[in-house]
């Protein structure tokens, strides 16, 4: 006789909706997501990772708005990549920079780069009164093997971080933030860059970088990373930008 073990309730994947609230990206539109707690069911998170989904800490979210489906979740082929002309640019900016993989441990150093970005660059939103506890939280908290990659300046001063998630077969850009000092020199461009030559040298298949929203330009710098494929109904394709782009 074969002994059938019922599954657990918590070892099935329960997802929520989301109240409406006002969308972080374009005015006059609100928001909705539907999302999920893998803390019990972290075998999910490739399956979610491949149909659009984003992880926060132990949830796994997607945005289900009324209406809008400009969000489209973004990858890049790592193993295709080619640094481009201005990519090479970039990187030669940050020649005297040195990188390496770190285990998710929130610290104090990380946390004030972490406050002088939010107040610079997201003065206002919702992540920029977080206090150092939440962003510890964000950091360590996660149901699946997530490292940082930090990046310092000759003098070995912490200049940028990636909090990075790393599955199987793919790689997550979770969250990164930066000095904003060096933003006017590709800074931030250059650690999606380096994300890709550690996925490419450890024969990872994709880079996700989060949603891309054609019409909003401070979502640009995603498609100058090629070959980049969106979502677009529910399937993966190449993302092709309008003239005006």
């Amino acid at each position: 006789m074969i002994d059938i073990k019922p599954k657990s309730v918590l070892e099935q994947p329960i997802y929520m909706l989301t109240k409406a609230t006002s969308c972080p990206y374009l005015t006059g539109k609100v928001e909705k997501r539907i999302a999920t707690d893998i803390s019990n069911n972290k075998n999910i998170y490739e399956e979610l990772s491949i149909n659009g989904f984003r992880r926060v800490e132990n949830w796994m979210y997607r945005p289900v708005c009324d209406n809008c489906s400009a969000c489209k979740s973004y990858r890049v082929d790592i193993q295709k990549f080619k640094i481009t002309k201005s990519l090479k640019r970039v990187s030669k900016n940050f020649d005297n920079f040195s990188h390496k993989l770190v285990k998710n441990e929130s610290t104090k150093e990380y946390y004030e780069l972490f406050k002088k970005y939010q107040l610079d660059r997201h003065a206002g939103g919702s992540m920029s009164d977080m206090d150092e506890d939440e962003f510890t939280s964000m950091i360590e908290t996660s149901p699946i093997k997530t490292s940082l990659l930090e990046f310092r300046d000759k003098s070995k001063n912490l200049a940028g971080v990636v909090l990075l998630d790393i599955d199987k077969k793919n790689l997550s850009a979770v969250y990164s933030f930066f000095d904003p000092e060096f933003n006017k020199f590709g800074l931030g461009n250059y650690m999606i860059i380096q994300c890709l030559l550690f996925g490419r040298s450890k024969k990872y298949e994709y880079l996700y970088l989060g949603y891309y929203i054609e019409e909003l330009s401070s979502m640009s710098y995603k498609s100058r990373f090629k070959p980049g494929q969106i979502l677009k109904n529910n399937e993966w394709e190449i993302l092709t930008l309008s003239p005006n782009s």
